[in-house]
């Protein structure tokens, strides 16, 4: 290919790369927050789009005679699909090979707009069932709406964790309203750290209202700012100033859910709200490791997973009364038995505190939802489990992470007709989650159970692509692979897989507690005939 012009702009998936400006931008023209060297790794993706792109070809492109780790390219790879919303589909990995951007490129040279090169226009798979999650979304008929991440202007990245929890536990709260629908925490913490147009967001999300903000932490005092914008016109409906002490935030979410209510609904009664609001503990000591432990959760590290885990314990030593952390930690640690990352005493203490937390008269879901999934997975309780789940949803069948959980609790409990209906609705309420490949691997072990190799292979494969690192889903494309007689994929798969499993991981503690004992041993079987280590 000739030398790019400088005054060159690429056009693609509804994005343009200016090369003569360094700037990526949206559909509306408004600039995408991109590092450099992240520029520099798009750039070299997008002029050989449709083919693909070797790691060593981008370390010597955009590091050219400087030695980097190869976590440098993946670190670039990851920052591009969150901007570019993408699950892996456009982006895509190729293990042991490199990356492959299919998207269709044209190329701009001053004036003149010419066909470039075109990749193979990628067919968007539909999640069991739903709209393609890519494609626009139309709003539902009641009010919904997205909590975008506030803004952090406490004057430090290390406070981001603070302003994290405080959009997410006002998500949780407006989740809990039967009028709203509500966009998960996950799919609404893609737009971080970016400058957006509430109209686009709006369209991808399929929302009528969009709640930005800002917390302001100095001291002992702390200052929320919150605003509610209509998507389709991009008009302000309300915008409010809370101010008080950290003794008081419990205090002040509840006023931000509350005016944002009103604001949104005006026959919404006060008293609904104050229902469903609850103050998580008394200690902000303890609130305080909570939302530490929560910004370390999401990461899929063993370095991260360990730091998670201590912080929620040290969050429940201080307050044993704390639900939600201890329903957090009983559910970090089932990914972390899924991953080989923990052992047996920490699973038996992880069993004892879910059975403290299955209670029917628990108010808040969020609590049941991870009691429930944690009690089947650590204890084997299929029967607590379901009952949980069953509460969990009765309290609130609006909120995609207790859609997630109950949905993986039926999979357990070989029960797919239940779950793949939950998976589809809890993809459409997140539908540009990060944790996409969480839901995914859900879905293919639910197709496994239901005896649907195909689609359980096509699920899994999704997965692998999405998070590679994710281990039950590697498991799961395996299993599929070796029961459909493709046992040489099975096999390199397998081989793959090998170096991310931790030397002392046994399958018969890792692999999914599925009620049907059939199925447990013919998925253990196939692993252990492919290579599967443990």
């Amino acid at each position: 290919m000739g030398e790019t012009k400088p005054s060159d702009t690429f056009r693609f998936a509804g994005f343009s790369l200016d090369l003569r400006r360094t700037v990526l931008r949206d559909g509306s023209g408004g600039e995408v927050a991109l590092r450099p060297k992240s520029f520099d790794v798009l750039r070299h993706l997008v002029t050989n789009a449709g083919r693909l792109v070797t790691r060593e070809e981008l370390l010597a492109t955009v590091w050219p005679g400087v030695f980097v780790a190869d976590e440098s390219v993946t670190g670039c790879v990851a920052e591009i699909r969150r901007v570019l919303n993408d699950d892996g589909r456009m982006l895509r990995t190729l293990p042991k090979r490199g990356y492959l951007l299919e998207v269709e490129v044209t190329q701009e040279a001053d004036s003149a707009r010419q066909a470039m090169t075109t990749g193979s226009s990628p067919s968007l798979d539909r999640p069991v069932g739903s709209e393609a999650v890519a494609q626009p979304l139309a709003p539902p008929t009641r009010a919904s709406l997205v909590v975008l991440p506030f803004a952090n202007l406490s004057g430090g990245p290390e406070q981001d964790y603070f302003a994290d929890g405080i959009t997410e536990e006002l998500t949780t709260a407006l989740s809990r309203v039967r009028w709203f629908f509500v966009i998960a925490r996950n799919s609404a913490f893609t737009y971080k750290g970016r400058a957006v147009d509430v109209r686009q967001v709006g369209r991808e999300l399929g929302v009528h209202y969009v709640i930005e903000g800002s917390v302001r932490r100095a001291g002992g005092r702390i200052r929320i700012i919150a605003q509610l914008t209509e998507t389709e016109t991009g008009h302000h409906v309300w915008a409010d100033r809370f101010e008080g002490t950290l003794e008081d935030i419990f205090a002040l979410q509840d006023q931000v859910v509350e005016a944002v209510a009103g604001a949104i609904e005006p026959s919404l009664e006060a008293a609904e709200i104050g229902r469903t609001a609850s103050k998580p503990t008394e200690s902000l000591d303890a609130y305080d490791l909570f939302l530490r432990g929560l910004s370390r959760a999401y990461r899929l590290t063993r370095q991260d997973s360990d730091a998670a885990h201590a912080l929620f314990c040290q969050a429940v030593e201080i307050d044993p009364s704390f639900a939600l952390a201890k329903a957090y930690s009983v559910g970090h640690r089932v990914n972390r038995k899924a991953q080989g990352w923990s052992g047996p005493e920490e699973w038996a203490e992880g069993t004892e505190w879910a059975r403290e937390l299955l209670d029917p008269h628990q108010a808040d879901p969020g609590v049941l939802r991870l009691a429930a999934i944690a009690i089947v997975h650590l204890g084997k309780d299929h029967e607590a489990s379901v009952e949980a789940a069953e509460w969990a949803l009765a309290r609130n069948s609006g909120s995609a992470q207790v859609l997630l959980s109950c949905a993986w609790v039926y999979v357990f409990a070989c029960q797919p007709d239940k779950a793949l209906p939950l998976f589809e609705r809890a993809i459409r309420l997140s539908p540009h989650d990060p944790a996409m490949a969480f839901m995914l691997s859900g879905v293919a072990l639910a197709h496994f159970v239901a005896g649907d190799l195909e689609a359980a292979c096509h699920w899994a494969e999704r997965v692998v692509r999405m998070r590679p690192v994710w281990l039950p889903g590697r498991r799961a494309l395996i299993g599929a692979l070796m029961l459909l007689g493709r046992e040489e994929e099975a096999r390199e798969a397998a081989a793959a897989m090998k170096s991310l499993v931790p030397p002392d991981c046994s399958l018969e503690d890792v692999i999914p507690p599925f009620r049907d004992k059939g199925i447990r041993d013919r998925y253990i079987a196939a692993l252990r005939a492919a290579g599967v280590p443990g």
